[in-house]
């Protein structure tokens, strides 16, 4: 498989990053072979959630905002921790990365909940991505910029 060009800015933009002047990109590549983890255990991770979820409304009977709310948290804190993913994706072995390798911003956390919602609208089309797409990714991991990786792969070199 050949290497994926990411471009990163430099970290302070007053400062030149090469002699050729200021704020210019550098170009980074990602490791050609990082172990992506694809359709299935994603699903198989989604269950393992959605289950532990149910449980916790069985349990504990919330209202519909309030479980709302907790699908909410669960889904956008977890995997903004050092966890990098739901209890589910701990499961399966997985974790989530920003495109830099490092562990997702609860900002980027938000966005992914919210881009997983349109993924969802669209007849599933953005989950399904995730089968064909040489990186595993869904329409939500393009929107902002993640990836699924086993949690002993590295995305750089």
């Amino acid at each position: 498989m050949a290497q994926t060009l990411l471009y990163q800015y430099s970290p302070n933009n007053y400062e030149p990053s090469s002699p050729e002047g200021y704020g210019r990109r550098e170009m980074i590549y990602l490791d050609p072979n990082p172990v992506y983890v694809g359709f299935w255990r994603r699903l198989l991770a989604y269950l393992i959630d959605a289950l532990i979820l149910t449980a916790v409304d069985w349990v504990l009977p919330f209202s519909d905002f309030m479980q709302r709310l907790l699908d909410l948290l669960y889904f956008v804190i977890l995997p903004a921790t050092s966890w990098q993913g739901t209890i589910g994706k701990l499961a399966v072995g997985a974790k989530i990365v920003d495109g830099e390798g490092e562990r997702i911003s609860i900002l980027r956390s938000i966005g992914r909940y919210f881009a997983q919602v349109l993924s969802g609208l669209i007849i599933f089309i953005g989950f399904i991505m995730i089968a064909f797409s040489a990186e595993k990714r869904g329409l939500h991991d393009w929107i902002c910029n993640t990836f699924v990786l086993n949690r002993d792969s590295e995305l750089y070199p």
